[in-house]
């Protein structure tokens, strides 16, 4: 499976905030400007490694602000802190270089102090980036722009027609952006941003529209200004409930949240029976009203007779997403009188977040029994119950790339 990569930069000293506190470590919400960040790129499921520019002897203190991030064992192993250079350009380079054993086919490089970016605006620059190689999004200018004489009085009334503002993540082929980069280095010259570089040495970047509440935060009034736009830019919440029963019988596997658990008996079903995906499955899809788990994969398909459940819940989870939605969280209950199921919690969890790309602390996996009442207490059969809560990825503003 092909690696992609998120270069997150926060090397700088925050000077202009007028405080003590580096930006990207501000508290926001729950969170903070630099983890809201992280969490909003992996919840697009699109990346393996997270690379985030510190200043020099920062490490300790950027892993106290992403200690809740650091939690995951996924993440702390695939978290690189990396000490930033005296300038931005400097930084992405020595971030770049980090990557470099890894071998990521595209990176997106962003702003530490751009909190807001959403997942749609992160999964426009990655569709345009690996069509194009290079990838930025922009939003149309609205002030009036000016050129000024040196004595501070108009020279010239500009057409803003043909200028727009870019923002971050801006989305590379790594091995181009590298050259490109390393390339800069050695002419000894400076750019603005990473499309700059790119532009004057590899070639063209696409654009996608951007929004404009992907602001970044330059001076201490941007935190609350952006904050009081994130707030106008509410959420929508759906909540989903799932229920499925399956028959015990001998001679088949059970298959409970993707883990073969070890069992004499197992569920009966027209695919491989996996009564907890099922479950969640029909969750997922009652969450953002999309039917059921028959309507999509019906038992009289031949096409998935003895199908594994972790397709179809991969399946469903790329309509969620196409209906403009991601997984906060799900939480769980399979009621079996025997075997246990505390055992394989932890490997049901893990398998479930991969298939739906989210973290396994975002999962709850809970165990019962009926106490030997009915056909689950008679061990005739096997229930499970599921709650998924789904936020949608942004508002959603036009995708048209543009030329």
């Amino acid at each position: 499976m092909k690696r992609h990569a998120v270069l997150i930069t926060a090397a700088g000293s925050s000077t202009r905030m007028g405080n003590s506190i580096k930006k990207e470590y501000l508290p926001l919400g729950n969170t903070t400007v630099l983890e809201k960040s992280l969490r909003t790129f992996e919840s697009t499921g699109l990346f393996t490694w997270f690379v985030i520019t510190i200043p020099p002897g920062g490490e300790g203190k950027a892993r106290q602000v992403l200690a809740p991030w650091l939690q995951d064992p996924l993440h702390e192993k695939h978290t690189l802190f990396v000490e930033g250079a005296n300038n931005r350009q400097g930084s992405v380079r020595k971030g770049l270089l980090a990557l470099e054993p890894h071998a990521p086919e595209l990176v997106l490089i962003h702003d530490g102090a751009r909190p807001w970016v959403s997942a749609r605006t992160i999964l426009r620059v990655f569709e345009g980036t690996h069509r194009c190689g290079a990838c930025a999004p922009v939003i149309p200018l609205v002030d009036s722009l000016k050129r000024l004489l040196p004595d501070g009085t108009i020279a010239e009334h500009v057409d803003r027609s043909a200028f727009v503002g870019i923002q971050t993540p801006q989305g590379f082929r790594f091995s181009e952006i590298l050259e490109a980069h390393l390339r800069a280095a050695s002419d000894g010259r400076e750019y603005l941003d990473d499309t700059e570089i790119y532009h004057r040495y590899i070639g063209k970047v696409e654009t996608v529209e951007g929004e404009r509440g992907n602001r970044k935060i330059t001076y201490w009034e941007d935190m609350h200004m952006t904050a009081r736009e994130g707030d106008s830019q509410q959420q929508i919440t759906r909540i989903g409930f799932g229920y499925d029963i399956h028959r015990l019988v001998e001679g088949r596997t059970l298959w409970i949240g993707g883990v073969v658990i070890p069992s004499s008996k197992g569920e009966e079903g027209h695919s491989d029976g996996d009564v907890l995906i099922h479950a969640v499955i029909d969750a997922l899809l009652g969450a953002v009203s999309l039917g059921d788990i028959g309507s999509h994969f019906p038992p009289t398909d031949p096409a998935y007779k003895d199908i594994s459940s972790r397709l179809l819940l991969q399946k469903v989870r790329g309509l969620i997403q196409e209906a403009g939605f991601q997984v906060v969280n799900l939480d769980c209950t399979v009621v079996l009188e025997k075997p246990k199921l505390l055992p394989h919690r932890e490997a049901i969890c893990k398998t479930l977040a991969e298939d739906l790309r989210i973290s396994p602390s975002q999962i709850s996996v809970k165990g019962k029994t009926k106490e030997r009442q009915d056909a689950v207490g008679r061990e005739e059969a096997i229930e499970a119950y599921a709650v998924a809560l789904l936020a949608s990825l942004s508002p959603d503003p036009q995708d048209t790339p543009r030329a």
